[in-house]
């Protein structure tokens, strides 16, 4: 369990180890095949066969061998992970671990699978029995590293004794024109930092089980690794481009560094995100110089695209595992197909078709995506400790929703009071006069709802960023959809236009975080971002997730936790609830100074696990169940809206807890494929 008593309490001491992984990429099933290639200096690059690329002025890709068409991205994800439990000696259920002790988290990019994104990881678990928490991070490129990441904190949390995390994704024609209307492909193979510009795109899976160090050496696994930590950061910059400067990646590389209780001098190796992109491999390098100073110019940065493609949201863990197992060797993946260097290239890119014999002790991984959203990984040798994590204590500094009710609180409270369905849609919103400096033009209505959401909120808690204060402010967002309206205006593009001349600006809107990326770019959210979807509850799932990671973290004072609906049905007499809701999380005792109000519980469960979410909520809050009120149900009122309906109930317990009506407000949540549940208290509160 996560400790229970006061702030600043020791978290687990127990190291985060990595006991097993699997692959399914272009290079082969098996991690083993994987480094076998790599050690051979064989891409897995050939012509694309599975759809036609007529008419593109590209047809390679890092196509899995022997897939048949359509959705594969269970079948990748499935064979990946058992790969990785057998790797570990572990089974799930008779005779195994409990499946209700293990967690899935699933990074994918299938922006354009616009319905049931979730649906992918409850296949995956319940292909494994696994009945534990179960989210999809959908961050576009960075997804599995960011999954990584959270599966280290729900170990920490005690939420679960073993971590299923990696990702999947499949290249489909969609995402393959998408990238070509963007002029990002390479018309050869893949050559990151060098000649001819662009990528290669690819597809594939890739899984590592985590568990407690300890835990693992009382079963007497042994461990490939340590996951020492991770780092997050919004460049809030641009949808497509990343931030010239490099000080997006640079602050989830400082993050990842931090959490590790490691500085640069001691980092062996970069396994860099190294698209072959122009704008992306200038940028990152740029960010190498600024966390690695002096040590950028003769520190080894390779980028294993050029072996594997760019695998989308299974990049980062496909990645991770060509590095691990280069550690276990003594050797360094190289960069293939390098020729001529171009200009803010890594001067150490370890060019060659062989890897080079060099011994890392620690490696740090990182990718970086569509939304600025950037993700990076540090890892150890075995025997590594990690630093011990301070809980501290959370307030809600500022509350909103913005819905059919308007975006006031005390209308809120009238609506539920009344107890009638709202059948309408959220109002038209000025996005400008809340955020003078934002553009409207352009933004779906799923961007409009959260960016206002965002500002209220922050308004609410009395708070403006400014300078450094924008660093250390970030945005986590649960949501089950790409925006509706980008969604069809990207079907009609391709209906009438043909894949060729699809609009790459619509394609760039179909990721599943391009809402949080408009959110943090014009409210000046440049601290850890990530997107994530459970199906029902998905904004409660981000809150929690939010919680874990601001009580353990130095790197951040501030965490938006918002989730956002977008109506999907064009008939207006379809009663579905639409809009944002979003909470300002902060740490104390600063915080408790300006808020009376404590995010005193919070905990994940398995999918259907409610009662056991609000059991571990309370027990966090140090309560007993006759202690909370529970929050009235907002769905009646709101209509159908997946992602926010229990971010509402949240906002207006806030709201309710100011104005004295409570003590104690428990929100639960049955969810999807996580059950979720919170506990307010009134500061001072027994």
């Amino acid at each position: 369990m996560f400790p229970r008593e006061a702030s600043e309490t020791p978290a687990s001491g127990s190291p985060i180890v990595i006991t097993g992984m699997g692959a399914v990429s272009a290079l082969g099933v098996g991690a083993s095949a994987l480094w076998a290639a790599i050690e051979e200096g064989r891409d897995g690059i050939r012509p694309i066969e599975r759809f036609s690329t007529e008419g593109f002025s590209v047809s390679l890709g890092g196509m899995v061998p022997g897939a048949a068409a359509g959705d594969v991205c269970v079948a990748f994800a499935a064979e990946a992970a058992r790969e990785a439990l057998a790797h570990a000696g572990l089974s799930i259920g008779a005779g195994g671990v409990s499946g209700s002790r293990v967690a899935l988290v699933l990074g994918t990019s299938l922006g354009i699978h616009v319905d049931g994104l979730h649906l992918v990881a409850a296949e995956v678990a319940r292909a494994l029995e696994i009945a534990g928490p179960t989210v999809t991070i959908s961050t576009a490129c960075s997804s599995s590293t960011n999954a990584i990441g959270l599966g280290r904190d729900l170990l920490d949390a005690g939420l679960c004794d073993v971590a299923l995390a990696g990702g999947t994704d499949e290249l489909t024609p969609e995402i393959f024109a998408g990238f070509h209307a963007l002029g990002l492909l390479c018309p050869s193979k893949c050559a990151p930092f060098s000649e001819p510009v662009g990528t290669t795109l690819g597809e594939g899976a890739g899984f590592l089980v985590l568990e407690r160090g300890d835990e693992a050496s009382a079963r007497r696994a042994r461990p490939l690794a340590t996951l020492l930590g991770y780092g997050l950061s919004a460049d809030a910059y641009h949808p497509t481009s990343p931030d010239p400067t490099g000080a997006g990646v640079a602050r989830a590389l400082r993050g990842a560094l931090l959490d590790a209780g490691t500085d640069e001098a001691g980092v062996d190796y970069v396994n860099a995100h190294g698209t072959g992109t122009a704008a992306n491999d200038a940028a990152e390098f740029r960010a190498i110089e600024q966390v690695f100073g002096a040590r950028a110019a003769r520190l080894p940065v390779s980028s294993t695209k050029s072996f594997l493609g760019h695998a989308q949201g299974a990049a980062g863990v496909l990645e991770l595992i060509a590095t691990l197992c280069g550690m276990a060797r003594g050797k360094i993946p190289p960069t293939l197909h390098f020729d001529k260097a171009r200009p803010r290239c890594p001067p150490d890119p370890v060019a060659g078709d062989r890897p080079r014999v060099t011994r890392v002790e620690r490696a740090i991984c990182n990718n970086s995506a569509f939304g600025g959203a950037n993700a990076a990984l540090v890892v150890g040798n075995t025997g590594m400790v990690t630093p011990r994590k301070l809980i501290s204590e959370l307030f809600v500094l500022g509350a909103s929703a913005v819905g059919p009710h308007g975006m006031d609180l005390d209308a809120l409270g009238e609506a539920l009071a009344e107890s009638v369905p709202l059948r309408r849609g959220a109002p038209a919103i000025a996005i400008e006069r809340l955020i003078p400096t934002a553009d409207g033009n352009g933004m779906d209505p799923a961007s409009r709802f959260l960016s206002a959401a965002a500002a209220l909120a922050l308004a609410d808690a009395g708070i403006t960023l400014r300078g450094a204060r924008r660093d250390r402010a970030g945005l986590f967002v649960g949501t089950t959809r790409a925006s509706t309206q980008s969604e069809r205006e990207f079907r009609d593009s391709i209906r009438e236009r043909g894949l060729v001349r699809l609009s790459a600006t619509a394609f760039t809107r179909m990721v599943l975080n391009a809402s949080a990326g408009t959110c943090t770019k014009v409210c000046a959210l440049k601290g850890p971002t990530t997107t994530l979807t459970s199906g029902e509850g998905s904004g409660l799932v981000a809150l929690v997730y939010a919680a874990m990671h601001l009580s353990t973290r130095s790197d951040v004072d501030l965490l938006l936790a918002a989730g956002v609906d977008e109506r999907v049905s064009l008939d207006p007499e379809v009663h579905e609830g639409e809009g944002a809701a979003c909470l300002v999380l902060g740490k104390g005792p600063a915080s408790s100074e300006s808020r009376a109000v404590r995010l005193s519980g919070f905990a994940l469960a398995g999918p259907g696990q409610a009662e056991e979410a609000t059991r571990l909520a309370i027990r966090m809050a140090g309560l007993d169940a006759r202690d909370v009120f529970v929050a009235p149900p907002v769905a009646p009122v709101l209509g159908p809206a997946p992602s926010i309906a229990a971010l509402f109930a949240c906002a207006f317990a806030v709201h309710s807890i100011l104005r004295g009506t409570w003590e104690h407000v428990l929100v639960p949540e049955p969810g999807g494929t996580a059950a979720a549940a919170v506990v307010f208290s009134r500061k001072g509160a027994a």
